[in-house]
């Protein structure tokens, strides 16, 4: 069992429309309903894709079967139902389930990996220094990087295609098939629980909901545990505070948007500090983080 494997395992825009169908449906689905509404068989070429997809995310929980019913495990987190708004809960949905304790027994499984192999593989992309990172160069930069063979994923396209396409997806990649490395969707995506409302946070504090939220950033744990497994002098060493260009990427964005508000208090001790293409961001150092009223409101 992988995600990595898009021929045998499934597709982000397959997953899509088999979330999408079971939130809107109006009775109890059984898997042969299911399948007939997303993939009838003589009109589209892609029943054993749907069949494929349903089945790896009913075993990791994304889904269940109850009396010969298939159903959403937990009803999707939407405001409204409109197309934009329910691609984000799907996303969001897919994203917990896959980074989750119980998806990832052992990080470096080699069978029944569960979503081990996405999840390191994520965890890894994202330690990178993403403005020298390309995916061309990725099973180079692996193995420079992680001495040991057998816990390389990045040998084969079959694996690189499943992480740049799951990657884009769940909001890590930018493009569908590769280009740049960018959790800023998935960050915003998930800004909501990670900020506190009103006066905003200790920064420290924040880059730590984030990475109890998103497991594979700065702090992790799944970032520890594949860190943890790199070459001595693989990745430059970052200063106390100092967060990856990944997550840097992100803030900087949210900042030129206004949707995040940084601050420096003279009450508040540690402080974060970005960095960006040509290393440490010393005018990008905060102690302290806030929505602006502008998100605040709109969050309301």
């Amino acid at each position: 069992m992988t995600l990595l494997n898009l021929a045998s395992d499934g597709l982000p825009n397959i997953l899509v429309t088999l979330t999408a169908t079971l939130h809107r449906a109006r009775r109890p689905l059984t898997r042969a309903d299911l399948l007939a509404r997303i993939a009838p068989a003589g009109v589209v070429d892609e029943e054993k894709m749907a069949r494929q997809t349903l089945n790896r995310w009913l075993e990791l929980g994304l889904f269940e079967e109850v009396d010969e019913s298939i159903r959403l495990a937990q009803p999707l987190e939407l405001a409204t139902n409109d197309e934009a708004a329910l691609l984000v809960a799907v996303r969001s949905a897919a994203r917990r389930c896959a980074l989750s304790d119980v998806n990832n027994p052992d990080l470096w499984a080699h069978r029944e990996a569960k979503a081990a192999d996405l999840t390191r593989s994520l965890a890894w992309l994202l330690a990178q220094d993403i403005y020298r990172f390309t995916f061309s160069d990725i099973e180079r930069l692996e193995g420079n990087q992680i001495a040991d063979a057998d816990s390389r994923l990045m040998r084969n396209d079959t694996r690189q295609n499943g992480l740049k396409y799951w990657g884009h997806f769940l909001g890590f990649v930018r493009q569908p098939g590769g280009g740049d490395v960018d959790p800023t969707t998935a960050i915003r995506e998930s800004l909501a629980r990670c900020v506190a409302s009103g006066e905003g946070m200790p920064a420290t504090d924040f880059i730590r909901n984030l990475a109890d939220e998103l497991p594979v950033l700065d702090g992790g744990r799944w970032r520890l545990a594949v860190e943890d497994r790199l070459e001595r002098q693989a990745l430059p060493v970052l200063a106390e505070g100092q967060l990856s260009t990944a997550l840097s990427r992100a803030l900087i964005q949210f900042i030129m948007e206004g949707l995040l508000i940084f601050e420096n208090r003279a009450d508040v001790g540690r402080s974060i500090v970005l960095t960006g293409r040509d290393g440490m961001r010393p005018d990008y150092r905060f102690s302290w983080v806030r929505l602006s009223e502008q998100t605040r409101r709109k969050s309301a």
